[in-house]
Formats: C-alpha cells, structure tokens, sequence
C-alpha cells in the first residue's frame, strides 16, 4: 500500500496520512490529484495548480477554477471559510522575541548570581510565575492546526472573539467597523439592540457585549486582508439579500478594505525608493563614533562630561571661544549605550519614511540642519552650564517634518495611514518633551530646537507625493531652506547670553586635580615619616622643626595652590570634598609655617602663638571628620545632560 503522508507545501514538514492540516504551521492538505482518487476521494475537490503554496485559509466548496485564494477571483457560492494562524503573523513573531526575552532575563539573573545558586533559583521561579501566563496567552491566541475564524452564510465562529458567545449570526449584526490603529487590526461587531444586553465594557473582562470584537494580529498580512473581505461580504449578503445588492449597503458603496489601502500606500511609497541607504549610514555613523569613543575611554552606560567635552560636546563657554564646530560634533556625541539606542530606534522609525517621500539629500538636509538648530537653542539654556551631546535635536527634526509632510497630504494619503502617523508622531513627540521637561539631565531645548527646524524645513521642502512638482522645485527649495536654517541657526547661537560655566577651565582642572591629590597624599606621608623618626629618636626636634618650615609647609602650600585653582560644575559632589581637602593643607601649612621658641621651663620647641595653634587643631579636627564621611560614603558621578 502506497504511503499517504503528504509534505506541507509552505513549511515542508512531513504530515500523517488523513490529516487536514499542518502539524506545525496549520496549512491544509492539498486536495488529492487523480492517481490517488482510489485511497481518498473528495468529491468535487480539484488539485492545486503546480507550484501554488495554500494559505493558511480554506473555502469549502470553491470551484477549481476560482480557487487560488484571491479574494477578487475567489468564488462567492463557497458556504464556508476557514482562517488559521501564521507562524509569520505579528503575534507569532512576538511569542518568539517574549521567548528570547525570557532566555535573556534568565541569563542575566544567573549572571548576576554568580551562577546556580538558591537565590538564582528564586529569580528563575519568579520569571517562571509570569512567564507561564504569558506563554498559555500566545497559545490559546495562535492555536496551531485549529481553524481561528469559521464564516458560514449564517454566521461567524471565532474562538478568540472577545464576547461570550463565539458565534455571531450575520443577521444579529448591524454594522462592522475595523479599527487598524488598533495594533494589527480590530474588528468590531456591533450587534442589534436586544432587550437585557447593555451597551457597556464590563470591567473585569473589558468584554462589551453589545460590542464584540476579534484582534488580527495572529492572522498573517495576507490572510487579514482576506479575513476583512470576507466578513464584510458574508454580512452583506445576508444584509443586502440579493447578488445586486451586496455591492452597496443603503445605496453608498461598500466600504473599500483598509489593510489593502494601507499595503498598496506603503508599496508606493517604497517604490519611490526600494533601497534607502542615508538613514543606515546616519546610524552607522554615530555607531562607529559611539564605539571609537568607547575605546577611547569612553563608559558603557554613562561617560563623564570632561571627555565628552574633549570629543567635541555642545558647550557654551566653548562655542563662544570660537568652537562653534561644537554645534554640530555634539550631534553625533552619546553619553551611553542607552541614550545611543533610543535616539538610532527614533532616526530608524522615522528616518526610513521620510528618506522615501523626500529623498536621501533633502533628507540630510532636515537631519544636520535639525541638529545645529537644536544645539544653537541649547546655548540659551543646558549648554550654558553643562556639557550637552546627542542625536536627539536631529532625530525631533526628521520626525517633525514626517508629521508636516502627512499633515499637509493628509486628504491624499489612506486615512487609516494619516491618523495613526499624526497620533503616533504627535504622542512621541508630547511624550519625549514631558519627560525632559519632569527629568533632570534632559537637554529638552535641543528636542524643542530640531522638532521647530524639522516642521519648518519641511514646510519648505517638496514631498515626493507628486513627483512632477517635486522635481520642479526640489533644488530652488532646497536652497532656500538651506539659507534659512543657516540664517536661523546663525542668529540664534549669537544672541547666546554668555556662559555661566566655564567648561573649558573644568576640563582643565581634571590634571591639576589629579597633582594635587596625589601631592596631598605625598605631603602627608613625608610629614608622618619625620615626625616617625623624631618619635624613634633619628631626627631632632631642632631638624624636625627646621624642615616643617622649609620642606612640609612648601609642600602643602603647592597643594593649597592647585586645589584652589579648581573649578566645578555646578552641583557636583565632589566639591565640598575638595574645598576641605584645601582647607585642611592651607591649615597645616599655616602651622607647620608657624615660628617656633623654647620653652625656658621644659627646653622643649613650641609654637610661638598657642591660641592659634589650638584653633588650628579644633579646625582640623572637624574637617577631617567630614573627610572621613565622604570617603566612607562615596562621591556620585556629576550628570551629563543628554539630548
């Protein structure tokens, strides 16, 4: 007897005999071709076309000829269809980033653990615990091999339909609305009014009864669009009645299908650029610039302001010197890996769009011209008294202009596309400038700077919307916005009000810094070792208080010096530390400098003013006190304000 396994045409896993779909991936069995009609026949089924993959959806019924799953050719006497999640639909790939997700959490808890441990097990228990939901969520979502949607000329049957009966009959149906804002895709069906059942979301389900609803997103991008149809044509037939009549529903057109509208839109879009190449290299730039700061010192997580500075940060006192080069290295400039990764996933987000309707040089133009807007209006506030680096100013920018370029085609463009890109890019840019505006850190005037240049550049600027216009003012737009955001920018960096902080003596103070604590130390040691030698019987009194006057008080004294040389940023921890290190050498120098005499009584050398070498005492007692706390509790690192 011949073998009746069959090989999946989308997934080619072997499957039993009789099966009708998909072990793994849920597609159905292909009908049977003529030499096997003996083993199992299926009347009125006709072999697929050679080399045609089923989709993970099945008409009942279909005529051979009608049957490639087309919705435009797929036949309408088909009394029911059956739809099956896709191992490539949104959901499916968001199992796969929960599963690694969860391999990583586990990773890190063993890692920071230090291997398997008790406490490593609680950590994997406790990841475990939210997990499980997680994973019987995605499941009951998916159900491989099992039908997701059922439509019949009577009814639908969905077993994820978000209501208590998961059957819905066309005729209790009075209308289907489809919200694509809605992650995927959201069907909702709004049924006719029935005594007893309330038009309100109950709380603890947020099921409205009167109100059902069935998400897409387990549906792969091709099979949505055939599901969207499909509905919408079973509810008209049993609506409108007659073949006439399922064209239209109260005599106006049947509603166009928006995932369709929304897959054609982006098609053209891409088409107008099928590769965009100055976004990745954007990326890639501040990419390789992030890493060669990062070999040369730089912090994973957060780098400290004076290098920051030496690499070209965004610094008034700076730029007023004549570093206005600043302006622009500072875009490119990233405190941390984190701060890198937000501001590249924004320029990826956005970036990409707006390459395709502007082109890659207009592009560059909003990037860069963005960029040094935003750090010109950082100069009247963060940079005026901290260093401030990122991409954040040029990011607002491309994002600006992606929300003015659809603003403006808005009547042109699938509504469904306007709204979730106005929504979407009008809440990141509202949200992002609130948390700068509630966080300390946050240069929110560079957001601000390239969010207003962007808006303004694109105002200018042609979209490739129309490409007869674009190409008939792209190079005189071009350089007008040019000369505006150079005139722009210009002006604004030079109405600057000076610099509160001088960054450049900061950074400065870093090496005389590091001299005069380690001439701090190097003094104190050699003060201790003589005064060691006296208590040893090795130095005299007599040389011991020669060399406090001309060796140790020198020594201090230089000490005294550097530290009063320093300067600060305003706010860093580190500076009351260092004042009373000052305090304590310009103390000790004044005692060791004191004259000496013998006291008649004794023969011993004492100071020649005990009063004031008593307060000198009391101080140095206090103050090393507070030394000691700082160093027992640590000095926090000065933030650096990021943009």
């Amino acid at each position: 007897m011949p073998d009746q396994s069959w090989t999946c045409l989308a997934c080619h896993t072997r499957n039993p005999p009789y099966s009708e779909a998909c072990r793994d991936c849920g597609t159905l069995a292909p009908a049977p071709s003529a030499s096997d009609a003996t083993l199992s026949a299926t009347p009125g089924a006709s072999p697929a076309p050679a080399g045609q993959q089923p989709a993970n959806r099945q008409d009942f019924g279909a005529s051979p000829v009608a049957d490639d799953l087309s919705p435009a050719r797929r036949s309408d006497e088909s009394p029911s269809e059956r739809f099956f999640a896709s191992r490539k639909s949104p959901l499916a790939r968001s199992r796969i980033f929960a599963l690694l997700g969860l391999v990583v959490a586990l990773a890190v808890a063993i890692l920071k653990q230090g291997g398997l441990s008790s406490g490593t097990l609680v950590s994997v228990a406790i990841l475990l615990l939210f997990a499980l939901p997680i994973a019987r969520y995605f499941r009951a979502q998916l159900r491989f091999g099992q039908p997701l949607v059922i439509l019949s000329d009577e009814a639908i049957e969905a077993p994820n339909l978000a209501a208590n009966e998961k059957r819905l009959r066309w005729t209790d149906i009075d209308s289907i609305s489809f919200n694509l804002n809605h992650a995927d895709g959201l069907l909702t069906f709004h049924l006719k009014a029935v005594d007893g059942v309330r038009d309100v979301r109950k709380s603890w389900s947020g099921i409205n009864p009167a109100k059902p609803t069935l998400a897409l997103p387990a549906f792969s991008a091709a099979d949505q669009e055939s599901l969207l149809d499909a509905v919408r044509r079973r509810h008209r037939r049993a609506v409108g009645g007659s073949d006439a009549q399922q064209a239209t529903i109260g005599g106006q057109a049947a509603q166009p299908n928006e995932l369709r509208e929304r897959r054609e839109f982006q098609e053209r879009i891409k088409a107008l650029q099928p590769r965009t190449w100055l976004t990745p290299a954007l990326i890639a730039a501040n990419l390789v610039i992030w890493l060669a700061t990062l070999l040369a010192g730089a912090e994973f997580l957060r780098t400290p302001a004076v290098n920051l500075l030496a690499w070209g940060g965004n610094a008034a006192s700076e730029v007023q010197k004549g570093e206005w080069w600043r302006m622009l290295t500072a875009t490119f400039l990233h405190g941390g890996f984190i701060h890198l990764a937000m501001n590249m996933l924004g320029l990826y987000s956005a970036g990409t769009f707006v390459e395709r309707i502007y082109g890659p040089r207009l592009l560059l133009i909003i990037y860069l011209g963005s960029g040094l807007f935003g750090s010109a209006l950082s100069l009247h506030f963060a940079a005026r008294q901290a260093v401030s680096v990122g991409a954040s100013g040029a990011v607002f920018g491309v994002a600006g202009a992606l929300l003015v370029a659809v603003f403006q085609h808005r009547d042109k463009l699938p509504k469904s596309f306007s709204k979730q890109t106005l929504a979407g890019m009008s809440f990141f840019a509202f949200y992002s400038l609130l948390q700068g505006f509630g966080k300390g850190g946050i240069d929110n005037a560079a957001h601000v700077g390239g969010l207003l240049a962007g808006c303004l550049t694109a105002f200018i600027l042609p979209e490739r919307f129309d490409l007869d216009h674009y190409r008939r003012n792209v190079t005189r737009r071009a350089l007008v916005a040019l000369v505006v955001l150079a005139l722009a920018t210009a002006s604004l960096a030079a109405m600057a009000p000076l610099a509160t902080v001088d960054q450049g003596r900061i950074a400065a103070s870093a090496p005389i810094l590091d001299r005069a604590l380690k001439g701090f130390d190097s003094a104190m040691k050699s003060l201790r070792a003589d005064q060691k030698e006296v208590a040893d019987g090795r130095l005299s009194e007599g040389d011991a208080d020669h060399r406090s006057r001309s060796v140790h008080a020198q020594s201090f004294r230089r000490v005294a010096d550097d530290f009063a040389q320093l300067s600060f940023r305003t706010g860093d921890p580190r500076q009351p530390f260092i004042k009373d290190l000052q305090r304590i050498a310009e103390l000790i120098t004044e005692s060791l400098a004191m004259a000496s005499v013998v006291d008649a009584a004794s023969g011993k050398i004492a100071p020649a003013d005990p009063a004031r070498m008593a307060e000198i005492e009391s101080e140095l007692r206090l103050v090393g006190e507070r030394v000691t706390r700082f160093r027992a509790d640590g000095p926090r690192s000065p933030g650096v304000p990021a943009n």
